[in-house]
């Protein structure tokens, strides 16, 4: 019977304290901190996750902070940590954009897995590669293109991956896909590669890439012509 007396006084003991710190001023939030945001603002983040100065440390709620930030489609992962006594930390990893798809004199910017980031009237001079060829009717920001044919997603998320890869993001400026058996590219420099199809492309876009390297030294224009059986060729205009 003492026993069981002493228990009881122990949990209400215990809920005294946890009742001190829920309600104690010394567990109030007063620094937020944020990490890896580059598109999404520090602000809109905070904003997002309803984390507020002066709210207990204690009653934040992780999960539904997460949720709320999510709404952001440049968000792709997130890590809400507590810092003892009064310190948020949310650490954010984005989405990165990779390319644009023409849709009805707009772009949509995408991300290498065809997450639609954000729409953009129009863009001047486009530092990613426009990507033409895909049928599609509707769309919603913060979700992946929905694409009538399947493959040609595929096709265009194995391109980024492999262009990625050979470091010739940054020199592609178009990428056509209409035809699966006839992929195209378009290089800044107005140098055409006629990739063919989709068998062996970490070959031919590595082959590609040394042909390029070649002709953009002696500033020549022409084509890159790797859709036929046999080597690669160089076609100049």
């Amino acid at each position: 019977m003492r026993g069981s007396f002493k228990y009881v006084i122990f949990l209400f003991i215990l809920s005294l304290f946890a009742a001190f710190f829920i309600s104690s001023s010394f567990f109030q939030i007063k620094h937020i901190e944020v990490n890896g945001n580059q598109n999404v603002t520090r602000e809109e983040v905070v904003k997002l996750s309803s984390v507020y100065y002066g709210e207990n440390i204690f009653r934040i709620n992780k999960k539904n902070s997460m949720k709320s930030i999510f709404q952001n489609p440049y968000v792709k992962l997130i890590k809400i940590r507590r810092v003892m006594p009064n310190k948020v930390i949310i650490d954010i990893v984005e989405r990165q954009a990779a390319a644009y798809v023409p849709y009805v004199g707009s772009y949509l910017n995408i991300d290498e897995e065809g997450m639609i980031l954000e729409v953009k009237p129009a863009i001047n001079k486009p530092n990613l590669p426009i990507v033409r060829g895909m049928a599609f009717e509707t769309f919603k920001i913060g979700e992946i293109l929905s694409i009538k044919d399947k493959d040609q997603l595929n096709m265009m998320k194995t391109l980024i991956g492999e262009l990625k890869n050979a470091s010739l993001m940054g020199k592609v400026s178009e990428m056509d896909i209409a035809n699966k058996s006839e992929i195209r590219l378009l290089t800044k420099t107005g140098i055409k590669i006629n990739v063919g199809e989709m068998a062996d492309i970490s070959y031919r876009i590595s082959f590609a890439k040394s042909i390029l390297e070649d002709v953009e030294k002696r500033s020549m224009r022409g084509t890159i012509e790797m859709s036929h059986k046999g080597n690669p060729v160089f076609k100049p205009e």
